[in-house]
């Protein structure tokens, strides 16, 4: 049996509460955005901008958070569009197709993602910008 991919084009779609678009998967998925913003673009503190939040978005945005990232309502480093038609779907701008396949690579490999604690977890500013 062939899997697919998890990302088609930019984009992960499906149903919420459904594999691709579970909460533990979708903080899996930030994780792995954040660690590769990390290590491949050599991003310190790489940045999440969303253009809304809900489930889908909020469970992508703990995960990056959890890798030490700061989210943002509003622009970012790497940004995520929330948008319903048929199915549920997160568009990824500010990534190429190649760089999709090694997040992809990120979570579907033995390595180990690393995880900050305490002071070094992302924040969330609702309001777009830094008080």
């Amino acid at each position: 049996m062939l899997l697919r991919r998890m990302f088609e084009g930019n984009e992960l779609s499906g149903t919420l509460g459904e594999y691709p678009l579970t909460a533990e998967n979708l903080f899996r998925v930030g994780l792995a955005l954040c660690a590769y913003l990390v290590i491949e673009r050599g991003l310190e503190k790489p940045t999440l901008g969303l253009s809304i939040l809900n489930f889908a978005t909020a469970s992508l945005a703990v995960g990056f958070m959890a890798g030490g990232g700061d989210v943002f309502i509003g622009e970012g480093d790497l940004r995520v569009l929330y948008r319903f038609k048929e199915k549920h779907a997160l568009v990824f701008e500010g990534l190429t197709d190649l760089e999709l396949k090694k997040v992809e690579s990120i979570l579907f490999s033995r390595y180990n993602i690393p995880r900050k604690r305490g002071e070094e977890v992302g924040k969330i500013w609702i309001e777009g910008r830094k008080p």
